[in-house]
């Protein structure tokens, strides 16, 4: 239990990543590989964001583990899901994998939505009960004027 608990304090040091994840949400529709999503950093993104990283921990070797990231205006609206990223195989441990997200933000243009991951994770490919899939979604946000620029026309006309 200790050794759990000091993995857990190393992880959220090294991604700088709060406990908890929020305002990113961690959905499990199915935990039966040796497999456990730790988090993402950033918890959040603006829309010009470049990348995020998954961090998360195999308990047992996984054969394959496949992120699938999608792009959505509403947390309820359609997403087509994106070419996957390969994030494993991976021995026993924790580990980080770089996702490219700055062609999926640009779909957004300059709203907000959301951003999320399908992470299928296999153990033993041999065993096919050996699967989880975990959708982790996070807010992205519009991104910040540029210093010394105004919002909006109104905001410009409201200055002259």
């Amino acid at each position: 239990m200790l050794a759990s608990a000091l993995l857990l304090a190393a992880l959220a040091a090294e991604t700088h990543a709060s406990l908890d994840g929020h305002p990113s949400v961690t959905q499990y529709l199915s935990n039966d590989a040796p497999f456990v999503v730790f988090g993402v950093t950033p918890t959040s993104l603006v829309a010009t964001s470049a990348s995020l990283t998954l961090s998360f921990v195999a308990t047992d070797p996984l054969d394959q583990v496949n992120v699938f990231p999608f792009v959505r205006r509403s947390p309820d609206g359609p997403a087509r899901i994106r070419s996957q990223v390969s994030c494993g195989p991976r021995d026993v441990g924790s580990w980080n994998c770089l996702i490219p997200v700055a062609d999926l933000l640009r779909e957004l243009k300059d709203s907000e939505g959301e951003l999320g991951l399908r992470i299928e994770a296999h153990g033993e490919l041999r065993q096919r009960g050996q699967h989880s899939t975990v959708i982790v979604t996070l807010p992205v946000r519009r991104a910040p004027a540029a210093r010394g620029q105004p919002l909006s026309t109104a905001h410009r006309k409201l200055s002259d």
